[in-house]
């Protein structure tokens, strides 16, 4: 009676160790989604090319001032498209989904207007994102629409 006492015993306690195990494994891969998900907000990304055009072949001005930021807080997107600041609103997902929407942009009129009507196009446009080597890709329909570079 107390040798299948004792093998109960055991398995109650492998069987515990066992559960607590997968659900810390468990526990882990989310924390890793939910890291890359937000990998790319509060940061400043510098455009680096678009359609892919680099920019430094274009006009090195542009390169400094073109940039995308993400702010977690209230899901907010900002940035300068060449000569104008743009803002809005990011939703997105844990498939690497990103919708950008209720765009805005001041009006200023500049000398070029390539890059600035490009930005506006293709921010409509966006349907996801991924990130390599802090280089933001933002994707349609898997086609890369423009790649931003992590800044300083």
């Amino acid at each position: 009676m107390r040798n299948i006492t004792y093998i109960i015993g055991i398995i109650a306690v492998l069987s515990g160790i066992g559960l607590s195990a997968c659900k810390s494994k468990k526990m882990a891969s989310n924390s890793e989604v939910a890291k890359t998900i937000d990998s790319f907000v509060d940061k400043k990304w510098k455009l680096l090319d678009i359609s892919g055009v680099e920019l430094s072949s274009t006009n090195r001005q542009l390169v400094d001032e073109t940039f995308i930021m993400f702010s977690a807080a209230e899901n907010r997107v900002n940035g300068n498209n060449g000569c104008n600041n743009f803002s809005g609103t990011y939703k997105s997902g844990q498939s690497g989904s990103l919708l950008l929407s209720g765009m805005a942009s001041t009006r200023r009129m500049c000398i070029d207007m390539t890059v600035e009507n490009q930005m506006n196009r293709i921010l409509g446009d966006v349907d996801s994102y991924s990130i390599s080597n802090n280089i933001l890709s933002l994707k349609q329909a898997g086609k890369t629409l423009a790649r931003f570079v992590l800044s300083d």
